[in-house]
């Protein structure tokens, strides 16, 4: 059977005919109006869809591997299991979009708006998605590692049990996002905002969070083994028996936190604000850098081991 000509898509779509399973390699479909088109399982690696009105449009199980869909309009549009790999999305919009399960490695996602999305168990390591927006987007057990987002917008989100290991996410915005249980060990967040985020029993091992704002973050029970904190923001968040052995809180501001049970030997603790904190059961062993008052003020709360 020869291959489908964009004129056949098009006129199979206006009259309400299915494409599912199709062979589209290839095809150029760049500015056309798609919506509301079923290419579940269709083939179109290396297709061109960049500017293409997509809305609506079924394309679960499809395989667009290094395929354009650039300034598409992919809103409301199913990719559940699609193949993505490689494929540009950048400046996409991907608002309420369901992605369950895509696999999207190596896919470019710069700028893309994924309001609203669902990329639940999506794959999309070493992906880039610099400044896109995932505003109270699902990514539950998805993984993005070795990917970079910087300056992107995860507020909202629910990002429980997602993997980012040495992903590049500086400057990016997590406000009020649900980070229980996920990895971000060995990640840059120099800057990033996690405001008001539950990020309980979360893995920040070795995580560079320098300059990072973390007010009201919930951090409950969370691994900071040797993060870095130089100057962070953790005003009234809450580190209730989190592990901050090593961790390096050089001029970092914990007014008001609460580091009740939290271990902090061997902690870099220079210029460090404890005003106001909570520290009973908390371990100072070989922590660096406090002074003689800081010292006497943490004894006399509670805090133990304080040389």
């Amino acid at each position: 059977m020869a291959q489908l000509t964009a004129t056949d898509v098009l006129a199979r779509i206006r009259a309400g005919y299915p494409l599912n399973r199709a062979e589209l390699s290839g095809i150029d479909l760049s500015g056309q109006c798609l919506d509301e088109g079923r290419f579940a399982d269709a083939y179109l690696r290396a297709a061109h869809l960049q500017g293409a009105s997509c809305r609506a449009v079924n394309l679960s199980g499809a395989t667009l591997i290094l395929a354009d869909l650039s300034e598409s309009h992919l809103t409301h549009a199913c990719l559940d299991r699609a193949s993505c790999i490689q494929a540009n999305l950048s400046h996409a919009v991907l608002k309420h979009t369901t992605a369950i399960a895509a696999k999207m490695y190596g896919a470019c996602l710069e700028a893309v708006d994924a309001t609203r999305a669902c990329f639940d168990h999506a794959d999309l390591r070493t992906a880039t998605g610099g400044r896109s927006r995932f505003i109270h987007a699902s990514l539950v057990d998805a993984r993005l590692e070795n990917t970079n987002f910087g300056r992107a917008s995860f507020e909202g989100a629910q990002l429980s049990r997602s993997q980012w290991q040495n992903a590049i996410v500086y400057g990016a915005s997590f406000g009020s996002a649900n980070l229980d249980q996920a990895d971000l060990s060995d990640t840059i967040l120099v800057g990033a905002n996690l405001s008001e985020a539950h990020a309980l029993s979360a893995n920040f091992q070795r995580t560079d969070l320098t300059g990072g704002t973390l007010r009201c973050t919930q951090l409950d029970w969370s691994d900071l083994w040797n993060a870095v904190l130089i100057r962070a923001d953790l005003r009234q968040s809450s580190l209730y028996g989190a592990a901050l052995e090593g961790a390096n809180l050089t001029n970092a501001n914990l007014a008001g936190a609460d580091l009740r049970n939290a271990n902090l030997e061997q902690t870099q603790l220079e210029g460090a604000c404890f005003e106001n904190c909570r520290v009973k059961g908390a371990i100072f062993t070989d922590a660096t850098g406090l002074s003689a008052e800081q010292k006497q003020w943490l004894k006399h709360h509670g805090a133990l081991n304080v040389g």
